[in-house]
């Protein structure tokens, strides 16, 4: 992957630190977390991806790294919006399974 995270594509340098991230969490390949760090310190300044914005700044959080610089007001309010999301569906009956969930208490056809 090292070669991969120095691309001269961003949408490829990002893909692959997003991919490699949990990676990272194996105690084996912990050693690798400060390397992936500076890396993932770059993403939140050019890419607007939601979901590559939540992966990088977990795993930084999750490794002990300040996140504060890096979060602008959309990464701050995206977890209070998931978690109305989510109550707002079990308040209508459904559970967290997203697209195709169940309603609760029915069977399955």
């Amino acid at each position: 992957m090292r070669p991969l995270l120095g691309h001269d594509n961003a949408d490829v340098r990002d893909a692959a630190l997003v991919a490699v991230l949990p990676l990272a969490e194996h105690p084996i390949l912990a050693s690798h977390r400060g390397e992936l760090a500076d890396h993932a310190r770059l993403l939140p300044t050019t890419s607007t991806d939601r979901c590559q914005r939540d992966r990088v700044l977990e795993a930084l959080a999750a490794w002990g790294h300040d996140i504060s610089g890096l979060e602008n007001a959309d990464d701050v309010a995206a977890p209070e919006l998931h978690d109305r999301r989510i109550a707002e569906r079990w308040a209508s009956g459904y559970s967290e399974g997203g697209r195709g969930a169940k309603a609760v208490g029915r069977s399955a056809p």
